[in-house]
């Protein structure tokens, strides 16, 4: 299937990892602590089904026309329904067309629709049926003869794999796609055409299996390299990951594919803001902006920009955060991209709570989670809930600490337990250890807070035990630091040092410097026990707000 179109200038001079000349590196060495990160459908599947061309302003017409020409129109048109989110309307083109292609007997048309479709599945959140699509599609290719698209089967299904859950599975699957393409070289022998006449070697000219086929399959290697190199971030296995994005970036620019080059800087940037190098991101952000911006591609753009958001917060510089957030949600919702524009509400959601702009902050949160909900993407409503119910929380405890108890709106502390009780539904269903307890620990805190002590404990050692099996070394340790702390304030002192003394053992970077202070403030005696709290006291009450009692040590 087609890449997007291409400006018709030629790159600029880079290295083999796409940097400019000037400033290209090696590869930092990579440590293995790596959130995961996913790889994009269009990179995966092509970009016929997810992007398409973007002259493509409505519909075609398909009023008279041959059946054969009423099947690519029909899956013309299923990409453009699915790029505007209408998976019922895509999901019937698809069929009409898989239909017609299969009463002509055109395999090879029949084999980019399954492709197309199973693309649909994965939006739908049937990544079983999407192997199924794959799998009918790579074999008919391979029926046909057609290697490269046996070779995008392969990528195909190795990504609905992995999006199952079988990842042992698209391993093997991008094992054996980049075998393939290697296997084939740049350029695939042309297969003479029924009927044509091919120039014999009297006249000069080639042999018919000797032509080369127009179509290079450079950029398709680099497509299975850089999905392998994606999983591989998910396995952690980020030496290897990052072996594969620079093999990638090669094969992107010996191939001319400027938008092939930039989703690999950009997943690289992604890999070395997850491991703190900052500077690596920024380059890495910056030059793939770039050649996205000399590709046309908003797409593209617009996830560079969010992505810059991201580190740019993480860096302090807030303001340029907020600008970048702002021209990328502009571009998602020009290009109608509804997760991308959920994505980019939540980040600035996350930003403007950082700003203490609470008002603003809940509405990107509200606008988030419907736009999550009407794209039936359950981890970001589940993130989204958690993130507006720590917001929420915070908000009552800061009108409490403001105005007293009595003019406190109760209802800030009944919303946030019910987002964190649905989010914590949502992380369940997915299976997410680190997820559900981010959740059962906020709703610790928010029981510590109201006093309730015994209830906080239970909460915490319920996190403790999800977090155990993670392996979420930061998230572990500030739980193990809230534990000591509750058993601190109940004047349970042994296990209150011994809590403190795991947290600190298991601390790594990414562990908050708040929770080591808290867990050596364990140690150091300065956590005052008190008394379990009566019931007729205002459970609404904090005892104590929430950054204060965090700052006291």
């Amino acid at each position: 299937m087609p890449m997007l179109r291409r400006a018709d200038a030629q790159s600029e001079p880079k290295g083999v990892d796409g940097d400019p000349p000037a400033t290209q590196r090696s590869c930092e060495s990579v440590s293995e602590r790596c959130a995961p990160k996913s790889g994009s459908l269009a990179e995966v599947f092509g970009d016929g089904a997810v992007r398409g061309p973007r002259s493509s302003g409505a519909p075609p017409s398909l009023d008279g026309a041959a059946p054969e020409v009423r099947g690519h129109a029909l899956r013309e048109r299923a990409n453009l329904l699915l790029r505007r989110n209408d998976h019922a309307g895509a999901g019937r083109d698809y069929d009409e067309a898989l239909a017609l292609f299969r009463a002509a007997g055109d395999a090879l048309a029949q084999a980019q629709v399954l492709l197309d479709r199973g693309a649909l599945r994965l939006r739908e959140g049937v990544p079983v049926q999407a192997v199924r699509d794959c799998d009918e599609a790579l074999a008919l290719f391979q029926a046909a003869g057609d290697r490269a698209g046996e070779g995008d089967a392969l990528r195909a299904r190795g990504f609905a794999r992995a999006e199952e859950g079988d990842l042992g599975g698209a391993v093997c699957d991008y094992d054996a796609a980049i075998q393939l393409f290697l296997q084939l070289g740049d350029r695939e022998p042309l297969k003479p055409r029924a009927g044509a006449r091919a120039p014999s070697s009297d006249e000069g000219g080639p042999a018919p299996s000797e032509l080369p086929r127009a179509r290079p399959h450079g950029a398709a290697h680099g497509r299975a390299l850089k999905a392998r190199g994606d999983l591989r971030v998910r396995l952690r296995n980020l030496p290897g990951a990052a072996r594969d994005y620079s093999s990638a970036l090669a094969l992107f620019q010996g191939a001319g594919d400027r938008g092939g080059q930039a989703s690999v800087l950009k997943a690289r940037g992604d890999m070395r803001l997850a491991q703190d190098n900052m500077t690596g991101a920024a380059r890495d952000y910056d030059w793939a902006l770039t050649l996205y911006q000399a590709t046309e591609d908003h797409l593209g753009q617009a996830g560079v920009l969010k992505a810059r958001g991201d580190l740019r917060t993480r860096q302090g510089d807030l303001a340029g955060a907020e600008r970048d957030y702002d021209q990328a949600l502009e571009l998602f919702t020009t290009t109608r991209d509804l997760l991308g524009q959920a994505q980019v509400l939540k980040a600035r959601g996350d930003l403007r709570s950082q700003q203490e702009d609470l008002v603003d902050a809940v509405r990107d949160y509200d606008r988030a989670l419907a736009l999550f909900r009407s794209a039936f993407e359950r981890r970001g409503q589940a993130a989204t809930l958690k993130a507006r119910g720590d917001l929420r929380r915070a908000q009552f405890v800061l009108v409490a600490e403001l105005v007293g108890v009595a003019a406190a709106d109760a209802s800030d502390l009944e919303e946030a337990l019910s987002d964190y009780d649905q989010a914590l539904a949502l992380f369940e269903v997915l299976e997410d250890g680190a997820g559900q307890a981010g959740v059962l620990r906020a709703r610790g805190d928010l029981a510590r807070i109201q006093g309730d002590l015994g209830g906080a404990l239970s909460l915490y050692l319920s996190a403790k035990r999800l977090l155990e099996v993670s392996g979420n070394a930061a998230e572990h340790s500030a739980t193990l630091a809230e534990i000591a702390r509750t058993h601190a304030l109940a004047g349970r002192s042994v296990e209150a040092r011994a809590a403190a003394e795991q947290s600190l053992a298991r601390a790594d970077r990414a562990t908050a410097a708040v929770y080591r202070e808290l867990a050596e403030a364990v140690l150091a005696g300065r956590i005052a026990p008190r008394q379990e709290e009566g019931a007729k006291r205002d459970s609404r009450a904090p005892s104590s707000p929430w950054w204060h009692e965090r700052e006291r040590f």
